[in-house]
């Protein structure tokens, strides 16, 4: 036989590097998981992962933004529950027995000690943190209690007279200093980004395009005064209603009666309100969900592998590298005898 000549020897080497390539890319595949694990291996599927990794990103983030809302409006219907329950108790039983002839001095004393022990604690309520904000406390979230009561008994809210306070038409809280109108501090609105389309104006973020997850103590217990001078806040009126009691003034305790009524209307208008919130990110974070599903599915089916095809060519690629092996050892040691013949 004639010696083969460097045409045949260069056949064989490629026919074998080719085989041992496809042997390694198959193993790689199967050890990573991944069709591809550079960019230019597959520049097509390598783009559109990228850019299905980005929304991916940000899907992530917003089931975060999602959960944290909704667990701090949890936290804050839970409070305004509780709320609830001690206003029904008062205005539905106490304050009506209070108004009885019937309770003696007595009866009444021990009736505004109860109702004083219920509005301090409503006031503990209205001064519930998750985790380190105050649920209740707008922008004021986490520097300290939104409520408090001065040396007088009134409650202030982030430190400014609860009836001094007013509302802007822009929805803005203000009060009256000397004759000079000054915001309400730290009763700004915060908002995070769902998934809705945040846009900006300026430094102002479109309310329709996030969620709101700051809660204004005012809006929930009231502010201000009404049409006759009277308070129309909640733990004010009840320290009316205390003090009426331990007077015994039928007609007062009347008019404190209605107002709180009111007040309870609104109060549990806002709670209902938060209940319809939370379904809605209920709805959004199961939204949220499928959507980071199906991007995790388009990157799989971009660059995901299948095992038992994997597998398969595994076995091809071993059977034909063992091929070329044997065919080498048939061709290049009979080259070699024939040329030192």
């Amino acid at each position: 036989m004639r010696v083969a000549d460097r045409s045949t020897a260069r056949n064989y080497l490629r026919y074998l590097n080719k085989a041992k390539n496809d042997y390694a890319q198959t193993n790689e595949r199967i050890a990573s998981g991944k069709q591809f694990t550079k960019l230019s291996d597959d520049v097509a599927a390598g783009t559109r992962v990228l850019r299905t990794r980005a929304d991916l990103s940000k899907a992530e983030t917003y089931l975060d933004n999602i959960k944290s809302a909704n667990e701090e409006l949890t936290a804050a219907e839970s409070a305004m529950t509780s709320i609830n329950d001690a206003l029904s108790a008062i205005y539905g039983q106490k304050l009506k027995a209070a108004m009885s002839e019937e309770k003696g001095e007595s009866g009444r004393l021990a009736l505004a000690n109860e109702i004083s022990a219920l509005k301090s604690e409503i006031l503990q309520f209205a001064n519930t943190k998750y985790s380190t904000r105050y649920v209740f406390g707008g922008s004021n979230a986490s520097t300290s209690a939104p409520f408090t009561l001065d040396a007088s008994g009134s409650l202030l809210y982030n430190g400014v007279r609860v009836d001094d306070i007013s509302r802007r038409p822009d929805g803005s809280f203000c009060y009256d200093d000397a004759g000079v109108e000054k915001d309400v501090v730290m009763d700004r609105n915060v908002f995070i980004d769902i998934g809705l389309g945040l846009s900006m104006n300026g430094t102002q973020t479109d309310p329709n395009t996030a969620f709101r997850v700051s809660f204004s103590g005012l809006e929930i217990l009231g502010y201000g005064k009404n049409g006759s001078g009277m308070s129309d806040n909640i733990i004010n009126v009840l320290s009316d209603v205390e003090a009426n009691l331990r007077t015994f003034n039928l007609t007062a305790l009347g008019e404190c009666h209605d107002r709180l009524g009111g007040l309870c209307d609104k109060f549990r208008a806002n709670l209902t309100d938060i209940g319809a919130k939370t379904a809605y990110l209920d709805t959004m974070e199961d939204r949220t969900k499928d959507t980071i599903d199906n991007y995790q599915s388009k990157i799989s089916s971009l660059m995901g592998v299948n095992d038992a095809e994997e597998a398969s060519r595994q076995s091809m690629n071993d059977y034909v590298l063992k091929a070329v092996i044997q065919m080498g050892a048939r061709i290049l040691p009979v080259s070699l005898m024939d040329f030192l013949r």
